[in-house]
């Protein structure tokens, strides 16, 4: 297949009844229908077994750099779990709509860069659950919008995660309290509604060897491609370097240090820790296996992330949220009880445990702070035993994967 370029595009050309299909190597989806009278952007994909086509714009008063931003989107659909029609159907609904007019997607979008990204450290989880949210309701009248309607929607997160409703929910009623104070037509239809998802499970869910078993080759080969290969790297790491979401899928290739030399480690810089000091992770020779993989398998081999997103040129990372949805996604497929990828951390440092690894390396390498006098005088680092503590889970994953009969023939 070529990659599209202006100069590609502009070239092609049909004879007489002929018609043809190019696809683009580049974008991924994105593919050229040539007659003799026109040529065609549109989106290809397979969903549910069955390969479908969206239109996007005529050339040339669809430019190829429009295209690709509009494939990329539709892209982003398909991989967040979404339909890309109905992704297509919304923005041509909102567009249709009044430029005075305040639809659900405009306040969300207002409120996102106007309160919460000014605010909020955790604007990221607002701008994420929102994106749901849009997805129901984004080219709707903020007005016509009616209590019954988002309790009908957060019961429908409930059922597949109670704390994303919940957190959902907060959202939404922080949203329109906040619009609210500038202008008192704006209502908040849940106001004083119990959380619609109920109680929320407590943090301390850690995965069994029979679900590590189950989910790591879901991981390593995802099911009906429900999620990216390069997501399932992501969501691997987590659980061999017990590190949190956020600093697994930002990974940079500036963070990584000597990857194939003796002693590997990524080093992370105060900016990107939940407490800001800088944090040194040793790698194991796992954990670097994945490294490579996720590097080999990047669609923008210049970008200064190991994940880059899908979205744009690889100038950013993808987002931690996509790493939930594959989580979400793969237990509903399994039919697993209810996990989140920081129970994948959770349970990389229980095993590191059972495996005699001591308390304060573990929190070592979880970067947890340091209780007491010890926080101000104590400056080791405990690099070698964080690299015993890395082994060790690796060595619990590797065990835990071999046939069970294996196992036996090696207790023997």
């Amino acid at each position: 297949m070529p990659r599209f370029t202006d100069r590609y595009v502009a070239s092609l050309k049909a004879k007489g009844t002929e018609r043809f299909e190019v696809k683009d190597d580049a974008c991924k989806g994105l593919a050229i229908r040539v007659t003799a009278s026109r040529k065609t952007f549109c989106f290809r994909f397979k969903r549910h077994g069955k390969m479908q086509r969206i239109t996007l714009g005529e050339y040339p008063i669809m430019t190829l750099e429009k295209a690709v931003l509009a494939a990329n989107r539709r892209y982003a659909d398909l991989r967040e779990g979404r339909n890309p029609i109905k992704g297509a159907q919304l923005e041509a609904a909102e567009a249709m709509v009044g430029a005075d007019e305040l639809t659900f997607n405009r306040l969300a979008d207002r409120y996102v860069n106007e309160y919460a990204k000014p605010r909020k450290k955790s604007w990221k989880d607002d701008e994420w659950v929102l994106k749901r949210a849009k997805t129901e309701f984004g080219p709707r009248i903020v007005s016509t919008i009616t209590r019954k309607e988002l309790v009908v929607f957060l019961r429908g997160l409930a059922a597949t995660s109670v704390r994303n409703a919940n957190k959902t929910q907060a959202s939404i009623c922080t949203m329109y309290n906040w619009a609210n104070l500038e202008d008192e037509t704006i209502i908040n239809p849940l106001a004083r509604i119990p959380k619609v998802g109920g109680k929320e499970r407590e943090e301390d869910r850690v995965l069994s060897d029979d679900e590590l078993r189950a989910v790591w080759p879901a991981f390593v080969t995802p099911p009906d491609n429900v999620f990216s290969v390069a997501v399932g790297i992501a969501v691997r790491l987590i659980f061999l370097s017990a590190q949190r979401p956020l600093q697994v899928s930002g990974m940079r290739l500036d963070e990584l240090i000597d990857l194939d030399g003796p002693a590997p480690r990524w080093d992370l810089p105060a900016s990107r820790m939940k407490r800001p000091k800088p944090h040194s992770v040793p790698l194991s020779a796992e954990a670097v296996q994945l490294i490579k993989q996720a590097l080999a398998e990047r669609l923008y081999e210049d970008s200064p992330y190991v994940f880059p997103s899908t979205r744009g040129k690889g100038d950013k990372p993808i987002d931690r949220h996509a790493l939930s949805q594959a989580v979400r996604r793969l237990r509903l497929k399994l039919k697993m009880a209810e996990w989140s990828p920081h129970d994948a951390r959770r349970s990389a440092t229980t095993w590191a445990r059972a495996m005699g690894i001591p308390r304060d390396t573990t929190e070592a390498l979880t970067h947890h702070a340091i209780v007491g006098s010890g926080k101000t005088y104590d400056r080791y680092d405990m690099q070698a035993e964080k690299r015993q503590a890395v082994d060790a889970i690796a060595a619990y994953v590797s065990k835990t994967l071999q046939p069970k009969n294996s196992q036996a023939k090696e207790a023997a």
